[in-house]
């Protein structure tokens, strides 16, 4: 099969606009020129036209483009991490596709079900019209005349001037913020391709093993490709990181009024991420099941037979022998190792490092916010009066 037939993202309306430009194949560093052509196009012109006004550099009193800390973090950091990402998740999530059809996941009878699974994901991958469903949301807000510009009331914007939109502002609701809707949208597109395959993968029939050492039945591998997705989490904690700053500095709302919200997108992102896991749940939990009934069984023959060694060996004085001179001993101890394994099994395949790998990307972009609600003497007074 070709390279792209495990990929995600190789594929679609927007693939094949690129793959007919010539871009995918004049650079080995597609991503960051992508990157910067989008920061061009959609900042660069913000600058231009919010200088004709003077609404460019920071000042008191009024919201400028360079304080807008909103606008910045989504075009400067969010939008640029997406598009840099997304080749590294789509090698990782490449690998674990793979992984699916080499691994003894899936018993060589049952091989063509997972074929027509992937077969099918490519086929929604490849269609023209999940992305230009995306590219009519990423306009839908301007083409209904919603509002788009979203200023802080009493606040003078540089999107707005005496309650008309500025051309700064024109250039913010139909370019600038249509372009990094469709980004944040095709992240989203392939985040539920995935999710589609996850909850089709058990119908295909899995070959799990509970006492697998990776304690997730063999799928630890999912749990790892999933944590890629994560940048949507980073992406959307830089946005509400900027909104959250604009409202401290400009409306001086404490940090600690903000503290729900805060609390609410981190817990909210992390279950979002985890939640596509959920769905191979049932089958982690029968293969645990039937495990522990077969090696119940199992234990209990070997442990009678080795109550009955132990009581022969104690009881037969006259041999030199001692059962821990066989091999019974050992035995018994490496299926009890087994047993404790199995029964430690998780039914979600995700694991401690897998989890925090998720919710680490949406809790750093929030950091700063505690740097601007607190001078730094203050922060290290309070850090050292915990410590010490």
């Amino acid at each position: 099969m070709s390279q792209d037939s495990y990929s995600l993202m190789r594929g679609g309306l927007v693939h094949r606009l690129l793959r007919a430009s010539g871009a995918l194949h004049g650079t080995r560093r597609l991503s960051w020129w992508l990157a910067g052509a989008l920061l061009v196009v959609a900042f660069v012109p913000l600058l231009l036209l919010a200088g004709r006004g003077d609404m460019v550099w920071p000042r008191s009193q009024a919201m400028t483009l360079l304080g807008d800390y909103a606008t910045l973090f989504r075009l400067l950091l969010a939008l640029p991490l997406l598009v840099l990402a997304a080749p590294r998740a789509d090698a990782l999530l490449h690998g674990a596709l793979r992984q699916l059809t080499h691994a003894s996941l899936v018993h060589p009878r049952r091989q063509p079900r997972l074929q027509a699974l992937l077969s099918s994901i490519r086929r929604w991958r490849d269609s023209r019209w999940p992305e230009l469903a995306c590219i009519v949301l990423a306009l839908l807000p301007v083409l209904l005349h919603a509002d788009v510009v979203g200023p802080l009331g009493g606040v003078p914007d540089w999107r707005d001037h005496a309650g008309v939109m500025t051309p700064a502002g024109y250039w913010y609701a139909w370019v600038a913020m249509p372009l990094f809707r469709l980004v944040a949208l095709l992240w989203l597109w392939r985040f539920l391709l995935w999710a589609m395959l996850l909850a089709r993968l058990p119908s295909v029939g899995l070959t799990l093993h509970a006492e697998h050492p990776d304690r997730t039945g063999g799928l630890a591998f999912l749990g790892v490709a999933q944590e890629r997705f994560s940048m949507l989490g980073a992406a959307g904690a830089l946005v509400v990181s900027g909104a959250c700053l604009n409202h401290m500095i400009y409306l001086d709302i404490p940090l600690h009024a903000l503290r729900h919200l805060l609390a609410g997108y981190v817990i909210g992102a992390t279950l979002l991420l985890v939640a596509p896991l959920l769905l191979l749940t049932p089958t982690l939990i029968r293969a645990r099941r039937h495990a522990l009934y077969r090696f119940s069984a199992l234990g209990n023959r070997a442990a009678a037979s080795f109550d009955d060694r132990w009581k022969a060996a104690s009881e037969d004085t006259a041999s030199t022998e001692s059962l821990l001179d066989h091999n019974d001993a050992s035995a018994f101890a490496d299926f009890s190792a087994v047993y404790q394994g199995t029964t430690a099994m998780s039914v979600v395949p995700v694991t401690r490092w897998t989890l925090m790998g998720m919710a680490l990307p949406t809790l750093v972009p929030l950091l700063p916010l505690a740097l601007v609600a607190m001078s730094v003497d203050d922060l290290v007074a309070k850090l050292a009066g915990m410590l010490i």
